[in-house]
């Protein structure tokens, strides 16, 4: 279960064009329940509300789980692309509310497929879509590309719950 506590990261300020820093971000995700080193993404670099997100993640080869993922032969696990996926739209989502607290939960995960493996020197593209909400349920299509090629991609279901906050004492 994540949840976000009160404060905001906004992506349009200044200091952010070009890219959000992976520090500000390693916040978020310790608010949602993902400390570091589990934070896959290293940087967003575009995201247009209520439509998509694109975010990236370097893959270095002292990146911790690759030293046994396989040893004399490092690919990045597939869970961990999946995990880039699901982070992505937690931004998206972080960035969709000007306020209250909201509880996210991953509901399912649908048509995932990879296609190819994410090895060190790679730069790992997420791209994440809103495709629908019916009720609290937020229904996103994701794709994680290696310069053009499809590394893998998938359909992603959260839920969201948002609690408005007012004037509290």
């Amino acid at each position: 279960m994540y949840e976000k506590a009160p404060g905001r990261l906004n992506i349009t300020n200044a200091e952010n064009v070009g890219g959000v820093e992976r520090k500000k971000w390693e916040e978020v995700f310790l608010r949602f329940g993902h400390p570091f080193p589990t934070v896959v993404i290293d940087r967003v670099e575009e995201l247009e509300r209520g439509k998509k997100i694109k975010a990236v993640k370097w893959v270095t080869a002292d990146e911790l789980y690759l030293s046994g993922h396989f040893p004399g032969e490092p690919i990045m696990p597939g869970v961990l692309t999946l995990e880039g996926l699901i982070q992505s739209a937690l931004i998206f989502l972080e960035e969709s509310f000007t306020r209250g607290n909201i509880r996210i939960s991953l509901e399912k995960v649908e048509r995932l497929r990879f296609k190819r493996a994410v090895l060190p020197g790679d730069r790992l593209d997420f791209l994440v879509s809103l495709t629908g909400k019916e009720g609290n349920l937020w229904k996103f299509k994701g794709k994680a590309q290696v310069g053009a090629e499809v590394a893998a991609e998938a359909d992603v279901i959260l839920k969201v719950d948002v609690r408005e906050v007012g004037f509290e004492l």
